[in-house]
């Protein structure tokens, strides 16, 4: 970061969060949802059994005799969650042109190829900003 700064004053650095791949959201929600539906069976399991004329389950038993099994079981649906959200996504572009994908390379950016790269857009765009003038001048 300190170097690309260096070499390019002015630069302005933003970051914010990546969305994961429908697939993985969906499986988020479905953690969630257990996650939920553990803990309302847990604290509501008796009342929604009787209003429904049943006994409820041996496990309802088993989870009011080992509550810390139960909070670590729910905690565990969380991490669970929170792991699937995080993907660990590093995507540097600028001006829509992707200078590295952490995705695609699995690595952390080296900031003097992130300042070549760079570089190299900069001239690129330089360069189409030098013709266009002229191709414009062409024309009239």
């Amino acid at each position: 970061m300190q170097e690309l700064q260096r070499n390019f004053p002015g630069l302005k650095v933003e970051g914010g969060s990546y969305t994961p791949p429908v697939q993985v959201q969906y499986g988020i929600r479905a953690v969630r949802t257990a996650q939920v539906g553990a803990a309302a069976f847990f604290f509501f399991g008796e009342q929604i059994f009787g209003a429904l004329g049943r006994r409820p389950p041996p496990l309802h038993a088993q989870m009011h005799e080992n509550k810390m099994l139960t909070v670590g079981a729910i905690y565990g649906l969380d991490v669970i969650a929170q792991t699937m959200k995080a993907i660990n996504a590093f995507e540097v572009t600028y001006n829509g042109h992707l200078l590295h994908s952490k995705l695609a390379t699995s690595a952390f950016p080296q900031p003097h190829e992130l300042a070549a790269k760079l570089g190299s857009v900069l001239q690129g765009e330089q360069r189409q900003g030098e013709q266009q003038p002229a191709q414009e001048a062409q024309q009239a």
